[in-house]
């Protein structure tokens, strides 16, 4: 399945809490086709290190085909013979410097200033990011969505399409993420990667886009949040304590050195690196900002009655192996909301089941999207 990127001028954007008003420009994918009467259209919502390339390749030549792929096609999971599926860039996405994303964000060239934004760039919430997506769907015609779905970051913008958007959405299919940000995670891997950036002294306070980026800083933060979103039998299963070197000539003993490694640490910074060409580390501060924002209650509201707001059917799955968005949250959420219905699996492997694991994601989804 071949795709290609559009692009989508929202206009100017007032954002909810700092209410600064600047353009917004994204980019957006779409596979299928809308049907005459535009009521076959399904939004996926991106994860945290996500864009709008969901699904197919751009070229034959492409190696590797968008990130739900196995999920999204003709006679697939989500069927492109029977639904018109869209999924766009959020603002300030983390591959800002990948050519085949679009998204304003921190990176872009402020008009009334002629240079990029930095930190002038307002912070956001993932309200935000909802509320921009519904300008999208107006804009193709789409009255009511069939569904919005997404994994990780993008279940969470799926219950912020069912408190602001009820008329608007079917039901919604959070994939790996419950209606509440613990506080566990608003520190790891949100604040403390945040952190990461900011101890950087290449940071500049944002101020580096003529210089080199903080890398070593986004390093450490990206080194976070992967080992937030794996687990235990991940790592023991695959690299055990074994050293990088066990022979120690292009690598110290750790137990002698300082320098010293371990062969998950490589591994895990070597996932990084393959990638880090793409990433711009203000992109991540205001994301990982984003997510710890996260929020369905209203300014003194409890957790309860937020909750019983949501009359549109919510349809969870969830990681057993999860150690972000736990089975014992779901389980506090789900008598909580008028209409819930939870599929549970157990990867064994974490968060990170949702995008590479993806076979455990099949029979659940059939089944709601059937309903």
């Amino acid at each position: 399945m071949l795709t290609e990127k559009r692009r989508f001028t929202a206009g100017d954007y007032s954002f909810k809490h700092s209410g600064k008003t600047i353009p917004v420009t994204f980019g957006y994918e779409t596979y299928g086709k809308l049907n005459d009467r535009a009521d076959n259209a399904i939004l996926v919502c991106q994860y945290f290190t996500g864009t709008s390339h969901a699904a197919g390749r751009y070229a034959e030549s492409d190696l590797i085909p968008g990130w739900w792929d196995t999920l999204i096609g003709p006679g697939k999971t989500i069927d492109t013979d029977k639904c018109f599926v869209i999924c766009s860039d959020i603002i300030s996405n983390i591959n800002f410097n990948n050519p085949t994303v679009i998204a304003t964000g921190p990176g872009s060239t402020d008009p009334s200033t002629g240079k990029p934004y930095g930190m002038n760039f307002p912070i956001f919430t993932l309200d935000d990011v909802v509320m921009l997506q519904k300008r999208l769907i107006d804009s193709l015609g789409i009255k009511q969505l069939r569904f919005v779905i997404g994994p990780s970051m993008g279940g969470l913008q799926a219950y912020l399409w069912a408190k602001y958007f009820p008329e608007a959405v079917e039901r919604i299919v959070s994939v790996v993420a419950t209606p509440m940000m613990r506080p566990a995670c608003l520190m790891v891997p949100n604040q403390l990667g945040i952190e990461a950036i900011m101890l950087d002294p290449k940071w500049q306070n944002g101020s580096y886009y003529d210089n080199e980026a903080p890398y070593k800083g986004l390093m450490l933060a990206f080194k976070m949040l992967l080992t937030a979103t794996r687990s235990d039998h991940w790592s023991y299963s695959n690299f055990d304590r074994k050293y990088l070197d066990p022979s120690f000539a292009t690598c110290e003993n750790p137990y002698m050195s300082f320098k010293g490694r371990f062969l998950v640490e490589d591994v895990i910074e070597q996932s990084v690196l393959a990638r880090m060409q793409h990433f711009d580390p203000n992109a991540y501060i205001y994301i990982a900002k984003a997510n710890s924002l996260f929020d369905l209650c209203e300014p003194g509201e409890s957790l309860k009655d937020a909750l019983a707001k949501i009359k549109t059917p919510v349809r969870m799955i969830i990681d057993e192996s999860d150690l972000m968005f736990t089975r014992e949250q779901a389980e506090e959420a789900q008598p909580l909301l008028p209409n819930c219905e939870i599929s549970y699996y157990n990867s064994r492997n974490g968060h990170l089941s949702c995008i590479f694991e993806t076979d455990y994601l099949k029979e659940p989804l059939s089944r709601f999207i059937r309903q």
